[in-house]
C-alpha cells in the first residue's frame, strides 16, 4: 500500500460517530486535555467501531501530553506498561487509557531479528497512525473539530471489508509477531478479508510467534475464542500454521478430526451467542478438549481409569498451552462431568444426586454443545434430563452477557474473580468450584 502524502480529513458531516456514543468519562479526558492546550484524539478501535455502527468495548485516547505532564493534569492517575508506556485515569472502577503519540520506532536488526521490545519514542499525529498495526485500527476522531483523520487509508479499507497492515506487513509481524493474532481476530470478527500481501506475509512468517510473550498469545488466543466468530478465528488460526506452531502438543493429541469437532463446537456457541445465550470462559476453554473423550466407552472402560487418564493429559496438556491453572482444574472437572453422565446414567441414586450438584448446569451445558447431536447419547439425555427436573428452579450454566473476563485474572487468587456481577455456582472466595471430584467410590447405587 502506497503511503498517503497527507491525511485524508472527514468532517463531522460526512461521518456518522457523535459525542453521544462515546463513553461520557472517555469525553471528560479529552475535554480537559483540550482545554489544557494539548491535542487530543478518540483513536483506534472505538473509532473503527463507531463508524463501522458497532459499540465499541474499550475507549482509548491519544494525545501529545507527556506521561509526567498526564500525571499532574489528571491526580486519579497512574502509568502503566513497559513496552508502552500509558497513564490510566480512574473513575471508580473503571479506567480510560491514554497514551502520548509516537514515533515509528525501527528496530536494529540482530542476526535479522526485528522484534522490538520498547516503543517509546515520542512523535506526532501522522507517525503515530504509521506505527499503528492495521489501517483500520489507525484512525482519529479530533475533540477540537470532531472530524475523522486518516493517514492510512482505513476508512477504505473498513468500506471494503478488508485487514491490511500498514506499511511491509513482513516488517511489521516481524517487530511484533502478536500482530498475526491481532489480524485473524479482527478478520474473524468482522467477517473481513485479509488483504493479500498481509496474509502472505503470515504464511510465511508464523512460525515468529514462538518470538512473542507467551502472556501476550494467550490473552490474544482467547480473545479469539471468546468474541463472535470464534469458529472461524480458529480456522483462520489453523489455515496460518499458528494453531500448531503455539500448541503442538494439543494439535497431536486431538488429531485433524478432533481439530474439527471443537470448531463445530465454537461454531455451535457463536449460534447461541446469536440467540443471546452465553456461556463462561471455563466452559469455552473445556471446549477445547472434548476430542479427548472421543474413545471413551462405557462397556469396556472403567470410570476411574477413564477419568485419571483424562485428568492427566488435560493438566499437561493445559501446561503446555500456558492456561492458567485454575482454568484447567475447571475443565477438568467438567470433562470429568461428562464421565460421569456417560457411565451413571442407569443408577438412580447418582444420577438424583448430581443433578442437586451445582457442577450439573455447567456440564449439562457443555454436554449439549459437544454431543448434543449424537443420536445415540439421545436415551442417557432423557434420564439425566428427566431427574433434573425434578428440581424447580431452571437449568442454569449460562451467563447473562458475553464473558469478557480477563485472561489474567484467573492467575490471580482470585482466580477470575472478576465475574461482573455474575452468581457462578458454587463460587468460593478463591474463586474456585467447590463441588468435590467426581470419582467412583465403589457403591452399587
Amino acid at each position: 500500500m502506497t503511503a498517503q502524502t497527507g491525511p485524508t480529513i472527514i468532517a463531522r458531516a460526512d461521518h456518522p460517530i457523535s459525542r453521544q456514543d462515546v463513553d461520557k468519562d472517555t469525553l471528560r479526558v479529552l475535554y480537559r486535555l483540550k482545554d489544557s492546550g494539548y491535542e487530543a484524539f478518540l483513536v483506534g478501535g472505538a473509532v473503527r467501531d463507531l463508524l463501522m455502527d458497532r459499540r465499541p468495548k474499550d475507549f482509548d485516547v491519544a494525545t501529545d501530553a507527556r506521561p509526567r505532564e498526564l500525571r499532574r493534569l489528571f491526580k486519579n492517575s497512574r502509568e502503566v506498561g513497559k513496552r508502552f508506556r500509558l497513564v490510566h485515569v480512574f473513575f471508580g472502577p473503571k479506567n480510560v487509557e491514554v497514551a502520548t503519540l509516537r514515533s515509528a520506532v525501527e528496530a536494529a536488526p540482530v542476526d535479522g531479528d526485528l522484534y522490538v521490545d520498547d516503543d517509546n519514542e515520542w512523535g506526532d499525529l501522522e507517525s503515530d497512525a504509521f506505527r499503528r498495526d492495521f489501517t483500520v485500527n489507525a484512525l482519529y476522531y479530533d475533540i477540537r473539530d470532531f472530524a475523522v483523520i486518516d493517514y492510512v487509508g482505513g476508512v477504505a479499507d473498513i468500506h471494503a471489508k478488508l485487514i491490511r497492515a500498514i506499511g511491509d506487513p513482513r516488517v511489521r509481524f516481524q517487530e511484533d509477531p502478536v500482530r498475526m493474532l491481532r489480524a485473524v481476530k479482527f478478520a474473524a470478527r468482522f467477517g473481513y478479508t485479509l488483504e493479500e500481501k498481509t496474509a502472505a506475509a503470515m504464511a510465511e512468517l508464523h512460525a515468529d510467534v514462538l518470538k512473542a510473550n507467551r502472556h501476550r498469545v494467550t490473552e490474544e488466543f482467547f480473545r479469539i475464542i471468546t468474541q463472535a466468530n470464534r469458529a472461524a478465528g480458529l480456522r483462520l488460526l489453523a489455515q496460518y500454521g499458528l494453531l500448531a506452531d503455539l500448541y503442538p502438543d494439543w494439535i497431536r493429541a486431538i488429531g485433524p478430526d478432533g481439530l474439527e469437532q471443537v470448531i463445530e463446537f465454537f461454531g455451535r456457541v457463536d449460534a447461541d451467542a446469536e440467540q443471546e445465550r452465553y456461556y463462561s470462559i471455563e466452559l469455552l476453554a473445556t471446549g477445547l478438549f472434548v476430542p479427548l473423550l472421543d474413545t471413551v466407552d462405557p462397556a469396556r472402560d472403567q470410570f476411574n481409569r477413564v477419568a485419571a487418564r483424562v485428568t492427566q493429559e488435560v493438566r499437561q496438556l493445559g501446561i503446555r498451552m500456558d492456561l492458567p491453572k485454575r482454568l484447567i482444574n475447571t475443565a477438568v472437572e467438567l470433562l470429568r462431568g461428562q464421565l460421569y453422565l456417560l457411565f451413571f446414567a442407569h443408577k438412580e441414586q447418582r444420577v438424583a444426586r448430581f443433578v442437586e450438584s451445582p457442577w450439573f448446569d455447567p456440564t449439562w451445558r457443555l454436554h449439549l454443545l459437544a454431543f448434543g447431536g449424537i443420536d445415540d447419547l439421545a436415551p442417557l439425555r432423557s434420564t439425566w434430563l428427566a431427574f433434573r427436573r425434578r428440581i424447580s428452579k431452571p437449568i442454569g450454566g449460562m451467563v447473562p452477557s458475553p464473558d469478557r473476563r480477563d485472561i489474567f485474572s484467573f492467575r490471580g487468587r482470585t482466580g477470575g474473580g472478576r465475574h461482573n456481577g455474575r452468581n457462578q455456582p458454587g463460587d468460593d472466595d478463591d474463586g474456585e468450584w467447590t463441588e468435590p471430584e467426581l470419582v467412583d467410590s465403589g457403591e452399587d447405587a
